[in-house]
């Protein structure tokens, strides 16, 4: 009669271990998940980054060419009349010029710094959850393996039960 019951608790066991598999696929389903959510966001802030950039670039151009035609109409004049106003003018530009690529150098280092901080956050965070899945994993694998040798074990005990409880005829 023993062997009965301990053929119910390895049922049970297996019922335990299928548990256990179960919840090792969830887990590797939930990985890839993340990794894909990481990668979209990844790529969301790297796209909203070179938008920035990418505007601030535009702005600077247009500026810029302004400002060199502006450049160019005032050297046409300086050299047909010669006028020392006209090089204050001129050096007023280039001082202009200057600024506006120091302003754009600083503009675009500061949404670089902005976005790469986004980023960093993001990896982070990415970085802990899959810390949190790897433990869990491993918890999952322990007890599927315990289980195991408990299953092993209680094969090992219904044989036995079953050889002990077995009628002999001498």
């Amino acid at each position: 009669m023993g062997w009965v019951v301990l053929t119910l608790r390895k049922k049970e066991l297996k019922r335990t271990h299928a548990d256990y598999q179960m919840r090792d696929l969830q887990i590797a389903r939930e990985q890839r998940q993340m990794s894909r959510q990481y990668q979209y966001e990844q790529s969301v802030i790297q796209g909203q980054q070179n938008e920035e950039v990418r505007d601030l670039r535009t702005s600077y151009n247009d500026q810029r060419s302004s400002l060199r035609d502006q450049l160019s109409v005032l050297r046409e004049d300086q050299s047909e009349s010669g006028s020392s106003e006209t090089a204050a003018e001129i050096a007023d530009i280039q001082s202009e010029l200057e600024q506006l690529q120091l302003t754009y150098s600083e503009n675009t280092n500061d949404v670089k710094t902005f976005y790469e901080t986004e980023l960093a956050m993001i990896e982070e965070e990415a970085n802990d959850i899959e810390t949190m899945y790897e433990q869990e994993k491993v918890d999952v694998e322990s007890q599927m393996e315990s289980v195991s040798q408990e299953i092993q074990s209680v094969s090992d005990a219904i044989s036995n039960a079953i050889q002990q409880s077995t009628i002999k005829l001498s």
